[in-house]
């Protein structure tokens, strides 16, 4: 969609789509409308080879191959073959990079690694990078997982957004006695540093709850049961759509110990919520506006004492609110869609040049 709205011709291909087909591109689907009921568990097994061979049967020598980062090796492989400039997503850090730090973590809660990042993947991933000419780096995190490899040459910083509303609804006023609303979205995991968020919430501030959308990782659960079942903890579970959920909420959090650029920051910011969250959890926002609150996830006194500053005032609430929200106007996907796909033209014609 950034590339259509930048004045490109664009064809995406992809299994379905759900809804209206997005205003400028060309849309391949795969998947009969009768079949759009199954679960993509399912869906996927039935559409991943018909999507991949129609994509390789379009497209030509002299066009750019844009690839999500989990299309198969042999696309990559057959585009390569033939010469076509190909371009790829990080949606988090380098597995090479993110792999020893979580293994520390899990290490440190005596668990085994949940992440699911192993040696072939690592050498599977380093080898699609060796095939693109250019690779979008969304946060500075990306960024730097790239430093010293010989892939570092490639990188096209970007970064990611949200739709941000053009009018936010009134807050209602508070009662004196209202709960402080502290939201999570997303996979409460050990990568999302929820073991350090649940560690902080043991000794949460009076008056405080912590609301958390999205699944709980079993290990998370049995080691912080009596923290996740207490009064001052709400679970919802996984939601499509989160947007009454901002609308509720005081302050968000994200203390991650490994991101791409999290989505739910900007949708937080987007909503006037104020952000505390791990220079991870920040992303690019908080990088190039300082309008999110960084704290230093590995010290949980630190975390929680942001926390218990954050429920305690409404004035550092709204004037983080605020610059959250200001900051989020820059970061709409009508405005960072079309600059991402620019700075990929302009990486790609002064490679030509040089």
């Amino acid at each position: 969609m950034g590339a259509a709205r930048a004045g490109a011709p664009v064809d995406l291909f992809t299994s379905y789509i759900d809804g209206e087909k997005p205003a400028g591109l060309n849309v391949n689907s795969v998947l009969p409308d009768f079949l759009k009921i199954l679960p993509w568990s399912l869906s996927r097994h039935l559409t991943t080879s018909r999507v991949q061979r129609r994509f390789l049967e379009a497209i030509g020598d002299d066009e750019i191959a844009y690839l999500w980062p989990s299309t198969g090796l042999n696309v990559y492989e057959a585009l390569a073959a033939r010469g076509v400039t190909i371009a790829s997503e990080m949606v988090n850090t380098r597995m090479a990079v993110a792999k020893p730090l979580l293994d520390a973590a899990y290490e440190g809660l005596g668990l085994e690694p949940g992440h699911g990042i192993t040696d072939a993947r690592i050498d599977e991933q380093n080898a699609r990078h060796a095939m693109c000419t250019a690779i979008f780096a969304p946060s500075p995190a990306v960024e730097a997982s790239f430093a010293g490899s010989s892939y570092s040459t490639r990188i096209v910083p970007t970064s990611y957004g949200t739709w941000v509303p053009e009018v936010l609804k009134p807050r209602p006023m508070r009662a004196e006695d209202a709960p402080v609303v502290f939201l999570f979205v997303g996979r409460l995991c050990v990568r999302k540093g929820a073991h350090l968020l649940l560690e902080a919430w043991r000794n949460a501030p009076k008056g405080a709850i912590l609301r958390i959308v999205g699944e709980i990782e079993p290990a998370m659960r049995k080691l912080f049961a009596d923290v996740l079942d207490s009064p001052g903890v709400s679970c919802a579970g996984f939601m499509h759509d989160v947007a009454l959920e901002y609308q509720r909420a005081d302050v968000a959090l994200l203390p991650s110990l490994e991101e791409g650029d999290p989505i739910a920051t900007y949708e937080a910011a987007a909503y006037g919520v104020p952000v505390i969250a791990s220079a991870f959890g920040g992303g690019r926002i908080s990088s190039e506006t300082g309008a999110i609150n960084v704290v230093d996830q590995l010290n949980v006194e630190c975390l929680r004492d942001c926390i218990s500053e954050f429920a305690a005032s409404e004035e550092l609430r709204q004037n983080w609110g605020a610059a959250a929200r200001n900051a989020s106007l820059a970061y709409d996907w009508n405005t960072v869609a079309p600059n991402n796909i620019r700075r990929l033209y302009d990486f790609l014609e002064y490679q030509v040049g040089s």
